[in-house]
């Protein structure tokens, strides 16, 4: 009992942990946490007695690349779940192609893949062996924590605030919790990468007898068979012998090696063989338990961590060229340190809590510098050995990290965690430990309250809104707010409605688009929904999803039932004008990329269905044809140049004509574009009428000063004869037949026509 009211803040924080832990894991449906469809895999088909995979480049597998990764942790929970039948995994790993892994903050297609009744509770199957990884991966958890709260208090005893401190801080990081709730070998390393920080430390202060060290060397191979990085726990063993042998010697007068006596060499060159000894015996046993792995890697891929084979499968990365990219890396680095859940697309709720954190962090980090100039300054006694231990496992991981991050996209916080006993004592240190022995009680339960509320947040805040389907409606329950469109795709869908929150979109901007669908009759078959955003000659932007945003599929709806699907548009950053810009909507199959197709309420088909037009607020580009002119258009409208394809043309093909208008003041009404071919005798032997920009673009819309490439094209006759012809062209009033009137350079009236050039007919 005295042990127990010692420490009871340390069992409130393991309790508190795995109650948070049980709850991220069953707020998080299967395979959606990080990579967890590619290391669940792996222990089915070691369950299944299937033996250790092969990764092989350019063969795909459900377990991608995780085939490369040591096995102890895929072996434990293949033992854990040998007894549960898995054969329905497959049909459980029911993907969403058109998921947004990897995109932070999305606000749909967040799941990677369709959820179905069978993954509801009470779990059975693939659903129950995963639960139950999950499990011993939150009991991992909690063996961290715990090794958290040791190391802090063996080396802080008499201020166990700051052992209370740095545990709450390590069991309430969201991200931590994330993983520990879910089926990925991170877990392991992470426990096992703890409990030897803590025995080194111990060796440190205490000495160690040989046969600790062989199962210190056990222990460090055990993790070797965890995870790759585990290894630079070796090197960080030999350091910790080297610095208890400095510490043993410290009570010693010390001299350098040229002025020690023959007796004093004699004690060194001892002390030094007795250091090798020892990482030998720490060596050897880590060797002989994961050596086996490390040759196997070497005869498979002839590489021993097998990093290239894995590389080969995950794929490599292009390099940081700017300072952008390089901030970018560090965002990414620091928020899914704290927490980028789900298949690193879902951030934490409300967004400036990422602020907050780091806040946090620079306190820590400037508290943690006063406390060094403070301690060091008055000569105040201090674990300094241990404290240089734990900053060298940092810097070993962030070596290895920044390794790995070279060769693949791999810039996340969470890859740190192998080193989370080290990092949250520091942060605790930082936070409290320059404060008197009174207030860091207090500011310990602060800093503990803080991140609990954090993490409790998450997973009603920020996981279970990222996958809630979108709600089913009826017809009746379509806004009246909602513009009506009635286009039915294929006799599958009907596009009952839509919403747009933008009348005017800039380059970069967020356009909301609401799209409510109806289902016309049952399918067997998932169709995709496309949304376009595009202007003249460029696309502009476009969505493609499942319906319910990305989580309800076609073959998984009923006739009548209502999807009203929510998506932000992304205007491309690079958009150019000519305004405006036009949004299309519609089903097709992914497979062979087909549209359905459009009818109207009539049954009419609908060529190429629009929903509305937009303004488009961008520059327009500068454009200019080959051949420039100087006539003006009723004093309103320039044509400026012209291209044309080939000044030798020969009848029955088709003739090219590029017009570059510009308006020099409002139009008020749609005009036409004429290009006429004229033969010596000014009559018109080919000719094209038609909207400029093919009607995309009215000239109502043209907006002063820009220039517009308008492109006709006029088909000859079969029989035109061979001689010199003459271009003419000019917009008209299609409504009521008049031609705008032409000024030529010098401003006076030239006509209702300007000459283009002349063209040959050949023979």
């Amino acid at each position: 009992m005295e042990v127990i009211q010692r420490h009871r803040s340390a069992l409130l924080i393991t309790c508190l942990f795995v109650a948070l832990g049980v709850i991220y894991s069953v707020a998080s449906p299967l395979f959606e946490p990080s990579d967890e469809h590619n290391h669940y895999p792996v222990v089915q088909h070691l369950a299944t007695g299937g033996g250790l995979p092969i990764q092989r480049a350019g063969e795909k597998t459900l377990w991608g690349p995780e085939a490369s990764q040591p096995p102890l942790y895929y072996a434990a929970s293949a033992l854990l779940t040998s007894w549960i039948n898995t054969d329905d995994m497959v049909a459980l790993l029911y993907r969403n192609p058109h998921d947004r892994r990897g995109v932070p903050g999305t606000t749909d297609n967040a799941n990677m893949f369709i959820h179905t009744e069978r993954e509801a509770f009470p779990w059975r199957d693939t659903a129950l062996a995963v639960h139950l990884i999950r499990l011993f991966s939150v009991v991992l958890g909690a063996g961290t924590i715990l090794c958290t709260y040791t190391l802090a208090f063996w080396l802080f005893p008499g201020q166990p605030a700051i052992a209370a401190a740095a545990m709450a801080i390590n069991a309430f990081l969201p991200m931590f919790i994330f993983i520990s709730a879910s089926v990925n070998n991170d877990n392991l390393v992470i426990f096992l990468s703890s409990l030897v920080l803590l025995l080194l430390v111990r060796v440190i202060q205490r000495g160690a007898s040989a046969w600790l060290l062989l199962g210190l060397g056990g222990l460090i191979g055990l993790a070797s068979l965890a995870k790759l990085n585990a290894l630079g726990l070796l090197p960080l063993a030999c350091l910790a012998l080297a610095l208890r042998a400095i510490r043993v010697e410290q009570g010693s007068a010390m001299v350098p090696m040229r002025d020690a006596t023959p007796r004093e060499r004699k004690m060194g060159l001892a002390a030094g063989l007795r250091w090798i000894g020892e990482c030998a015996l720490v060596i050897g046993p880590a060797v002989l338990v994961a050596g086996w792995w490390y040759a196997r890697n070497w005869q498979l891929y002839g590489d021993l961590l097998g990093l290239n084979a894995m590389v080969a499968v995950a794929g490599g990365r292009p390099p940081l060229r700017t300072l952008a990219d390089l901030l970018g890396e560090f965002r990414g680095f620091r928020y899914s340190f704290w927490g980028v859940l789900g298949g690193f697309n879902i951030l934490l709720r409300p967004p400036w809590v990422y602020a907050l954190l780091d806040l946090l962090s620079v306190a820590a980090l400037l508290g943690l510098a006063a406390w060094v100039w403070r301690t060091w300054r008055r000569r105040m006694p201090a674990p300094w050995p241990e404290l240089l231990l734990l900053a060298a496992w940092i810097g070993v991981e962030a070596v290895a990290l920044l390794r790995w991050t070279a060769a693949t996209l791999a810039s996340q916080g969470r890859l740190m965690f192998a080193t989370l006993v080290a990092l949250c004592f520091f942060l605790a240190l930082g936070l409290i430990g320059w404060l008197p022995a009174r207030r860091q009680r207090v500011a310990a339960w602060g800093v503990g309250g803080l991140m609990f509320l954090l993490a409790a947040s998450a997973p009603f805040a920020a996981i279970l809104p990222a996958y809630a389907p979108a709600p089913l409606l009826t017809a009746a329950a379509v806004p009246a707010s909602a513009q009506r469109f009635d286009v039915d795709y294929g006799g599958v869908m009907r596009l009952l409605a839509f919403e747009v929150g933008k009348e005017r979109v800039q380059p970069g901007a967020a356009l909301p688009v609401t799209l409510y669908w109806q289902m016309l009759a049952p399918t067997s078959e998932d169709f995709s929904i496309y949304l376009q955003l595009f202007g003249w000659q460029q696309a502009l932007g476009q969505r493609d999803s499942y319906p319910g945003g990305g989580a309800r599929p076609t073959s998984r709806l009923a006739p009548g039932q209502v999807v009203a699907d929510t998506y932000l548009m992304l205007v491309r950053p690079d958009a150019k004008g000519p305004a405006p810009a036009w949004i299309s909507a519609g089903l097709y199959r992914l497979s062979s990329q087909e549209k359905l197709p459009a009818t109207d309420s009539q049954g009419k088909p609908v060529v190429f269905p629009i929903l509305t037009k937009l303004g488009l607020d961008a520059p327009a580009p500068t454009l200019t044809g080959t051949h420039p002119l100087a006539a003006t258009l009723d004093g309103r409208v320039r044509l400026t140049s012209y291209d044309l394809a080939d000044s030798l043309i020969r009848a029955g093909q088709e003739m090219t004509v590029t017009l570059y208008w510009q308006a020099t003041a409002p139009l008020d009404a749609d005009y036409k574009a004429f290009v006429h071919l004229r033969d010596a005798g000014d009559g018109t032997v080919a000719q094209a009428d038609a909207a400029p920009l093919q009607g995309f673009y009215p000239t109502t819309a043209w907006q002063p000063g820009e220039i517009l490439n308008d492109t006709q094209r006029l088909a000859l006759p079969a029989d035109l004869q061979p001689g010199k012809y003459r271009i003419v062209a000019g917009l008209y009033d299609a409504k009521i037949g008049q031609r705008l009137s032409v000024l030529d350079a010098a401003g006076k009236p030239a006509g209702n026509e300007v000459g283009i050039a002349m063209v040959e007919v050949a023979r």
